[in-house]
């Protein structure tokens, strides 16, 4: 195959991946003889985006094998290994980058932001120090700094950010954004709400714009995915003895964010049973894709057709495959937020799972979420994208206590937080899990891991519920 060939694949390939059609990209990418470095990065990038990451990391690897020093490839290891909870590897890729570049800003972020997740809160603030250290005007480590300790963030660091942010007027610079949120919180403190709701307002806006994806992925969770989990789904091929699915009992638990779903998560894996836990892991999405792609999904204007046990046989063997049990019989936790759109099919693959629902007073719910930069989730970035998503996944969970009552257990985050002892025990006997004080002494854990907005609320004890500190924004919604 001639080097001309192998252009004409790459800039085949690159064009169709900014035009987001990842597997024609890679359909031209594969036909490239000679892949060189940027050949291997787009590959690796496009199964990141597909979530493939045994590939990616394959992909990466390769890429070190001509490049050792190569920074892309070592941040991302360290990305996906973290994503799969190999903390200790993750490390030791983020660390390798930054000894072949002292000043490198991705490096020390996300060595701190791992160190945060793992409760490691000193090395994080140092290493957020030193990112600030190389760039004072990365407001995305002062933001982080500002979270794990207030008082770090001085009237004086915030005097010179917001005279900084009148001068840079980016719209679409997420660094921009993070400013606008320190300065929010700063007027929280002070109890200046209407202050505090128009810098809200303006790093939503600028987070929201940063990345042209956001709109797109606006549309799929609040217009597409709503209107395809209507459809009647028909389950063919329904083999109920093809795999074995009743020694597994999952635990699934359900929420919109900042509703208390980290914090039942950890009562859960604090106890003295055994129990594996997914954390958020899109199992089932990649399994409705990988079945769509097989054609063992078929969708119409008003049925969605599956496979039943091609889609059983995927799910089952990739939960297997993330905890490696010992025995046949396993329980699991898995708290992907998205799984309650699809909660009818997970209770067809695992009738006898476990369902809690986490919930809070929407009002709060809504103040709660937009007071956050939920950098993953975009519909969290407008007021009445937010209402649109807590108003579809009430809408579904009603339903589904409706028709599935016996899998259910609601759970009120007002009520854990004024009686730990007694929901934390109807929680356990609902899972069919022994209680003991040491769910309540989460606080204490060694190996606690929290990913989520709470990472750092989680590592103290639970405190009552206040609802009184919403009260001064009712004047600035609409009822809701």
């Amino acid at each position: 195959m001639s080097n001309f060939d192998d252009k004409s694949f790459y800039s085949r390939g690159l064009d169709l991946y900014k035009k987001k059609q990842l597997d024609n990209s890679l359909n031209f990418l594969r036909r490239i003889g000679n892949k060189d470095l940027n050949t291997l990065k787009l590959i690796s990038k496009i199964h990141i985006k597909k979530k493939d990451f045994n590939i990616a990391k394959t992909t990466l690897i390769e890429i070190l094998r001509l490049d050792k020093k190569n920074l892309f490839a070592l941040n991302n290891l360290g990305d996906l290994n973290k994503i799969e909870r190999n903390f200790k590897d993750a490390e030791k890729y983020y660390k390798k980058s930054i000894s072949y570049d002292g000043n490198l800003i991705s490096g020390y972020f996300n060595l701190a932001s791992l160190y945060e997740d793992k409760g490691e809160l000193d090395l994080a603030k140092k290493n957020y120090l030193k990112v600030i250290e190389i760039d004072d005007k990365n407001y995305a480590a002062f933001f982080n700094l500002q979270r794990l300790q207030e008082n770090l963030i001085t009237e004086e660091i915030i005097k010179k950010i917001d005279e900084d942010l009148k001068i840079n007027q980016n719209s679409k610079n997420k660094s921009i954004a993070y400013g606008h949120f320190i300065i929010a919180k700063n007027y929280r403190k002070k109890k200046e709400v209407e202050k505090e709701l128009i810098e809200l307002s303006k790093g939503h806006e600028i987070f929201f714009n940063s990345d042209p994806i956001n709109k797109d992925a606006v549309n799929h969770w609040l217009v597409t995915v709503p209107k395809m989990v209507e459809k009647n789904f028909q389950f063919e091929n329904h083999k109920k003895n093809e795999t074995k699915s009743n020694n597994i009992e999952p635990i699934f638990i359900f929420g919109i964010p900042r509703s208390g779903t980290t914090l039942v998560e950890t009562i859960i894996t604090s106890g003295d049973d055994k129990i594996h836990n997914a954390g958020e892991n899109f199992i089932l999405q990649k399994a409705l894709q990988k079945s769509q792609l097989n054609k063992k999904l078929q969708e119409n204007e008003k049925t969605i057709k599956i496979d039943f046990s091609f889609l059983k046989k995927n799910i089952i063997n990739s939960y297997i495959k993330q905890f490696s049990p010992q025995t046949e019989k396993f329980k699991f936790i898995d708290r992907t937020m998205t799984n309650f759109f699809f909660s009818e099919i997970l209770l067809e693959l695992f009738p006898n799972a476990k369902i809690i629902n986490c919930k809070r007073n929407n009002f709060h719910n809504l103040i709660a979420i937009y007071q956050q930069c939920l950098n993953n989730l975009p519909w969290s970035h407008n007021v009445e994208d937010i209402k649109k998503y807590i108003s579809i996944y009430n809408f579904k969970l009603k339903n589904l206590n409706k028709n599935y009552r016996k899998n259910i257990l609601n759970i009120e985050l007002k009520t854990l937080t004024e009686f730990p002892e007694e929901t934390s025990k109807e929680i356990m006997s609902f899972c069919n899990l022994k209680w003991s004080d040491k769910v309540l002494k989460f606080y204490e854990r060694k190996d606690l891991i929290c990913t989520t907005a709470s990472n750092i609320q989680i590592r103290k004890k639970i405190y009552k519920y206040d609802s009184a500190k919403f009260l001064p924004y009712k004047e600035y919604f609409d009822n809701f």
